[in-house]
């Protein structure tokens, strides 16, 4: 079934990890395979950039049916921009031993390596061993063939929507591989994305592994702070992270502007004569206004967290849906979650904002599975889903 512009659009932003615009989509019809084949841009920097650019693809979305583990195969960087890529992007490599032009030519990108490795059959990696410059993702039901930078003519349509079909046969060969697989999940575990930070180089492996180290909070500690008392006392330091924002350096910007907006119009008023001084009064006004809007917010969000995590009540309920933004907030993207659940008898709705557990939040979903939801006993609609923070075994 195709896909809205909206929906399509949503779905690679999700898959390219950018904020995707989609300019103009049609489905084509290759071997019984339906292709949505869609123009896009979005903005991206580049390894080799130090500039923002807008980046022009034609793209190939096949909807059939698929079940994937994540995964990112593109082309290797060559030469120097190889090597600034490396230093600053560190992302972790599957590479083959019996496939080593395969190797050489891609980066295969995998949190769930086991998986991957399960799924990049031989076939696939001969093909594109042959068949160098094409980029895929896949995450779950979707899949996305490109290559990169290339705006595919009208001309040219017909063999990219036969390549794309071609290629997305393969990885249904693949899918079939890891089918007679049930031991291992295709889904992405904590433990899974630990393993691959610790394989990961350069600027944004270390960031990576000391952000997991950081919010790290295991099973035992989830049920050991439920099955506590209210108000709640202990608050594992994974968890308090997590649904706490680091909110120290906001709070010390704001102290810094109020005392600015104090100081200097005093200094002001000492230094300067006559209407001179009256330049303090709007300085006064901005500096203190900024920073006691930051220093309200900031308390107000921590307390509003506190409160849910020590005094919230726990009731069961479900994911309707994950719905992503366009917003960053210290560089991670920010995710609402769709909430329903049930209090004192009635059916609630509300939404809830996450950083982190989106693909775990969205197999709940689309196995309508029961969550548990921390509820805020001075506001209904101020909850929390246990089940979407980054939980490991």
């Amino acid at each position: 079934m195709s896909q809205t512009t909206e929906s399509l659009a949503e779905t690679l932003s999700e898959l390219l990890a950018r904020n995707v615009a989609v300019n103009h989509q049609e489905i084509c019809e290759h071997d019984g395979l339906n292709v949505i084949v869609a123009e896009i841009s979005y903005r991206s920097s580049e390894p080799d950039s130090r500039s923002t650019q807008w980046i022009r693809e034609t793209v190939a979305v096949p909807q059939d049916t698929i079940d994937l583990p994540q995964f990112a195969m593109f082309p290797h960087f060559k030469g120097i921009i190889g090597a600034v890529f490396s230093a600053i992007g560190g992302m972790n490599d599957v590479n083959f031993d019996d496939s080593p032009k395969f190797s050489a030519d891609y980066l295969l990108h995998a949190w769930n390596e086991k998986a991957v490795r399960v799924l990049f059959t031989p076939g696939i990696r001969d093909y594109f061993a042959q068949h160098p410059g094409w980029s895929v993702r896949g995450n779950r039901n979707h899949m996305v063939i490109f290559k990169h930078k290339t705006v595919c003519e009208s001309d040219d349509q017909e063999s990219f929507v036969r390549d794309a079909a071609e290629i997305f046969r393969l990885f249904q060969s693949g899918e079939a591989e890891l089918d007679r697989r049930p031991d291992i999940d295709r889904e992405t575990q904590v433990q899974d994305a630990m393993a691959a930070a610790e394989n990961m180089g350069g600027i944004a492996g270390r960031i990576l592994r000391k952000e997991l180290n950081r919010i790290a909070l295991s099973s035992a500690e989830v049920q050991a702070f439920l099955a506590q008392p209210i108000p709640r006392l202990e608050i594992p330091s994974g968890m308090q992270r997590q649904v706490i924002a680091d909110l120290k350096m906001l709070i010390a910007m704001g102290v810094v502007f109020c005392i600015v907006g104090v100081v200097v119009p005093v200094l002001c008023f000492v230094v300067l004569q006559g209407n001179d001084r009256l330049l303090a009064v709007p300085f006064a006004a901005t500096f203190l206004l900024a920073g006691g809007l930051m220093l309200f917010f900031s308390i107000r969000h921590g307390s509003r967290k506190n409160r849910l995590l020590r005094q919230g009540t726990l009731h069961s309920g479900r994911i309707d849906r994950v719905q992503r933004t366009n917003t960053e907030v210290n560089g991670r993207r920010r995710y609402v979650l769709h909430l329903t659940y049930d209090v004192k008898g009635q059916t609630r709705k509300t939404t809830a904002n996450v950083y982190a557990g989106i693909e775990r939040a969205k197999s709940l979903a689309e196995q309508n599975a029961p969550v548990r939801v921390l509820v805020d006993p001075d506001d209904e609609n101020h909850a929390l889903c246990v089940d979407a923070l980054v939980i490991s075994e």
